[in-house]
């Protein structure tokens, strides 16, 4: 198969390395002529020979590729995406290239907030639980650089966002949860209902085998649970859950079959706030169904500071 990867900023950059890696045939692109060839070959010495096309893209060149790789910044409904779908190009994604290289788990987060943390808090637990992890995606690392490195021991946790679930076609996490939807990028999905269907996609090829992870307080979800094929952990803020992680007082309790048992006390956190509550409580749930103890999990829990410019506590003037 011929490659073309559409955008050459860090995401296309790193899809383009990987492929050469493993020698496929690739051309590196990009809309905006008035950029300079020299100074994007900078940016990795594994780009000096590749082919280049800066501002319109030749007909010939969509006819001679097979496989496109969107970055996630590129809609796959604007005119040139739509040429490549006419002369027969399948669409993928950074996410769906990786994964074509994945050799371990991969545990995917998504949602409209708290996408950043958790997937931060969850890669610091596995992490202590002594295994080799790797931290990726939306996060601002590309999946595509990192998963050269993985083995079958080995766990991806991974931030995506809706732009790259648009793009995703045999990606299967073994864990999978959507943190909460509302309304957000409608400018680039245009209606609600697209842009939750989008989101829904991190779970599309999950089977009886596989996890979700969904927030019981979002009614989006809770119906969309109904329908899925996985099994469902809830996490909830406001309720007791018969099954699942919940916010009790001030305690978060994990509760799953014949188990109850305290996670931690809220006032042990060093993140502030119940959206935090719900970020830590989806991350524990992802981790406790790869094996993880509750010890483990706790130790990072109440150590766990908040990603930088996230609701931090800075001093308190006059009171406040």
């Amino acid at each position: 198969k011929k490659f073309l990867v559409v955008g050459a900023g860090i995401s296309g950059i790193a899809a383009t390395e990987l492929l050469i890696k493993h020698n496929v045939s690739v051309i590196l692109y990009d809309a905006k002529e008035e950029q300079k060839p020299e100074e994007i070959r900078k940016k990795s010495p594994i780009l000096a020979e590749v082919e280049l096309v800066l501002g319109e893209l030749p007909e010939t060149m969509i006819e001679q590729c097979d496989i496109a790789i969107l970055s996630p910044g590129v809609p796959i409904d604007i005119p040139i995406v739509e040429r490549m779908k006419k002369a027969g190009m399948q669409i993928w994604g950074e996410i769906e290239l990786a994964y074509a290289f994945e050799q371990g788990k991969v545990l995917a987060i998504t949602g409209t907030n708290g996408k950043t943390t958790t997937t931060s808090l969850l890669g610091e637990i596995i992490k202590h639980a002594s295994f080799d992890v790797k931290v990726v995606g939306n996060i601002g690392i590309p999946y595509t650089s990192m998963v050269s490195d993985t083995t079958k021991e080995s766990i991806t946790v991974a931030e995506i966002s809706s732009f790259q679930l648009e793009t995703v076609h045999k990606f299967c996490p073994q864990v999978s949860a959507i943190l909460n939807i509302t309304p957000d990028h409608l400018n680039r999905h245009h209606t609600m209902e697209t842009y939750c269907q989008t989101k829904e996609r991190i779970t599309i090829n999950q089977g009886n085998d596989q996890v979700c992870v969904l927030n019981y307080e979002d009614s989006i979800l809770r119906e969309f649970a109904k329908n899925l094929k996985t099994k469902v952990i809830f996490f909830s803020s406001q309720r007791e859950l018969e099954q699942g992680i919940y916010l009790e007082g001030e305690k978060i309790i994990w509760k799953w079959k014949e188990q109850k048992e305290v996670v931690c006390n809220v006032r042990e956190l060093q993140l502030i706030g119940k959206h935090n509550y719900e970020n830590v409580m989806a991350a524990t749930a992802m981790a406790l169904t790869v094996g993880i103890s509750i010890e483990k999990i706790r130790e990072v829990l109440v150590s766990f500071v908040a990603v930088p410019h996230r609701i931090e506590y800075v001093v308190t003037r006059r009171g406040v």
